[in-house]
């Protein structure tokens, strides 16, 4: 099949040089769990040219309802091997590079990265992420918990960082509640707003996005 007609569809939306543009994007994707795993599907999907993945995690029964890669068969397997197995079989023009590891202020980056996708459940590894990255870098954060969501997009070294933005909020004791249907909805708007960055567009830079999924309602909270 040709690559042209693989992407017909979202060409005929967003034209011939915005698909130029995924197709050399390196993007790399923080947390292959309930974000992440359905953020680097849809990336890959795209044609993103290239996904470095990070994550220390296993497989495990409560992932299934929410972790859209992975299934009963995969239980105890590396997320990251899964992930690459089946984003390959997915899109095989898509490189994937595998970074395992849990993320902390010696996590070491790849050089090649303008675009990073915040799919982490804590604040710690969050806040870790950004001190990495180089100034410039633009960051899509995104968080679930229960009803409520949020996505921002910031760009390093001229946005408010992670750590001041969210200094008052407390991690969730134990596991952070929430459903597979939630999950998928953030993730599908952090996917949007990668795209609109990829693009040089971005709708949502110093601008968090809330989403209510119990009433369905927006807001949005410039930072």
């Amino acid at each position: 099949m040709a690559v042209d007609e693989r992407y017909m569809r979202q060409v005929l939306h967003w034209g011939k040089e915005k698909q130029r543009r995924l197709e050399t994007a390196r993007v790399l994707v923080a947390g292959i769990g309930g974000l992440g795993a359905t953020v680097s599907q849809l990336l890959a999907r795209a044609g993103v040219g290239k996904l470095y993945l990070v994550d220390d995690g296993l497989v495990d029964w409560p992932d299934l309802h929410r972790q859209l890669l992975y299934t009963e068969a995969d239980i105890g397997r590396s997320k990251l091997d899964i992930a690459k197995e089946r984003l390959l079989q997915i899109n095989s023009t898509v490189r994937v590079e595998l970074l395992p590891g849990r993320i902390d202020t010696s996590f070491k980056l790849p050089a090649d990265i303008s675009f990073v996708a915040d799919c982490l459940d804590n604040y710690s590894s969050r806040f870790d992420l950004e001190v990495c990255l180089p100034s410039g870098t633009f960051l899509v954060h995104g968080g679930i918990e229960r009803e409520q969501g949020q996505v921002l997009t910031l760009k390093v070294g001229n946005s408010q960082p992670l750590a001041e933005i969210f200094s008052g909020a407390l991690q969730p004791a134990g596991k952070i509640p929430v459903t597979g249907d939630g999950v998928v909805i953030i993730a599908g708007l952090m996917a949007n707003e990668l795209f609109s960055v990829i693009f040089g567009q971005p709708k949502l830079l110093n601008r968090c996005l809330v989403v209510g999924l119990g009433d369905l309602h927006l807001s949005f909270l410039d930072v």
